[in-house]
């Protein structure tokens, strides 16, 4: 997920739980009586309260209308937790004002899992650019044959095929997660 799309997870669910606090420290105060003439045996509302809802036509829709505005609220918020936080296009222009050009995000990561696939003893690379555009993280993982030295291809992912990476991105300080797998 992007930082933004975090942020605004984070608010709603926090708005929510603030919400369900209020209503459950309210209920706490009324059924002991602190709210008024409440108590536990006492309905929360009164009687004139239940007329006016029941005779009004407009309270009830207004109810489910809200109802099912948190129920969409709650599955955009399920279904953006779902979503993979991959990078899907990355900027070539840093000054906006000249224009925009990009570069999709699987044409990088697909040359650089060519780059090491070409690499003796490694039969299958991925890769994955997480977080957001300007600022993302590499996530590699790397399945090397049985007979395939484990450190001699390390260091040539190292020394080769992410610094070639973060030259073409200019972006020296890259994070890279770099998983290695052996075949069986």
């Amino acid at each position: 997920m992007t930082r933004h799309l975090d942020r605004a997870n984070r608010i709603a669910l926090a708005l929510i739980g603030l919400v369900l606090l209020a209503g459950g420290v309210l209920a706490l105060l009324y059924g002991w009586g602190v709210l008024g003439q409440g108590g536990p045996s006492e309905p929360l509302l009164t009687p004139g309260e239940r007329r006016y809802a029941a005779s009004s036509s407009w309270v009830w829709p207004l109810i489910g209308l809200a109802g099912a505005l948190a129920a969409v609220l709650g599955l955009l918020a399920a279904v953006a937790q779902l979503r993979p936080d991959g990078v899907r296009s990355l900027p070539l222009e840093a000054d906006r004002s000249r224009g925009a050009t990009t570069l999709s995000a699987d044409a990088v990561t697909d040359a650089l899992e060519e780059e090491i696939e070409s690499y003796g003893g490694v039969q299958r690379a991925t890769a994955r650019l997480t977080r957001s555009s300007h600022y993302p993280h590499l996530v590699l993982r790397v399945t090397l044959a049985a007979e395939a030295e484990v450190r001699t291809a390390l260091e040539r992912i190292q020394s080769e095929a992410l610094p070639h990476l973060r030259d073409f991105l200019d972006q020296p300080e890259l994070p890279a997660r770099v998983r290695l797998h052996v075949a069986r």
